[in-house]
């Protein structure tokens, strides 16, 4: 691969290699909706600074003639440590419409809001705790509420110098509420148990080309058979210190969605990232 630094071993070059393919693998896949998982743990290959520190990325997607479509979305994510303590707050909407030669359609074909915050203490190099809070509204996906809370731990290990992997498992409370109820649907705010696993890591292909993969599952505790997970690889091409190209894939399924929703979402995206 022309990303790996010379004089690397012949793991190390392997490893890449592997990671190139299953990036390359998930970027290929058909595009779709939007994910029921939703990527928290970003910059995992990057420790997080002292003090205040962040990103910006946006993208969007503009066409007119004999198809019309507006789509834009957005993603703000901080960070702020003081010593062991790491607060992390993330942000994210998209908007989108469609239209025909003649006119727009009424509604858009993609509404939806996210928000999560998070608080890590490290309690070794390698172990820390974690608590969460999180915010969710889809229009597309029936979803008027998905408000939870949760807590676990994280294990961090650094890939000498080449990369980063941590893997975590939590406890969490779900609280749903469908839009457009139907007859098959349960109605108003109901509570789910859910275990949330991930692991994710990082490899530094070049001086400025880095892949980041993570993947979630999030088993109902009560109900094994319910579902939920996430594959997602994101490669960043640094333009400049600040600027950088991000194309990211991601595929994420469920195994219980409500009625007249599918089960599985696939997306890719290329975009700019804006470190603050």
């Amino acid at each position: 691969m022309r990303f790996l630094q010379r004089g690397a071993p012949p793991s190390q070059h392997l490893s890449a290699r592997l990671v190139g393919l299953l990036v390359l693998t998930v970027h290929l896949l058909p595009h779709e909706a939007s994910a029921q998982i939703i990527n928290v743990q970003s910059l995992a290959g990057k420790p997080v600074a002292e003090g205040l520190s962040g990103r910006i990325d946006a993208s969007g997607n503009l066409r007119a003639g004999n198809v019309q479509l507006a789509l834009g979305a957005a993603e703000l994510q901080l960070f702020h440590r003081t010593g062991r303590n790491v607060v992390m707050l993330s942000a994210l909407g998209s908007y989108g419409l469609k239209g025909t030669t003649e006119d727009w359609a009424e509604e858009p074909f993609r509404e939806r809001l996210f928000e999560h915050l998070r608080y890590r203490r490290s309690l070794t190099e390698t172990w820390s705790l974690e608590a969460f809070v999180q915010n969710e509204y889809d229009r597309w996906r029936r979803l008027k509420l998905r408000a939870l809370v949760g807590a676990g731990g994280r294990f961090d290990k650094k890939l000498g110098k080449i990369g980063h992997i941590a893997v975590g498992l939590a406890y969490m409370a779900q609280w749903e509420k469908l839009l457009n109820a139907t007859p098959v649907d349960q109605q108003g705010i109901y509570l789910e148990h859910r275990l949330s696993s991930y692991v994710t890591g990082s490899v530094k292909l070049a001086e400025r080309a880095a892949v980041t993969l993570t993947c979630y599952l999030q088993p109902n505790i009560l109900d094994w058979s319910d579902l939920r997970g996430l594959l997602e690889s994101a490669v960043l091409f640094s333009l400049t210190d600040r600027l950088a190209l991000k194309l990211t894939g991601w595929w994420a399924w469920d195994t219980a969605p409500p009625a007249t929703v599918r089960g599985y979402d696939i997306n890719t995206t290329i975009g700019f990232s804006f470190t603050i």
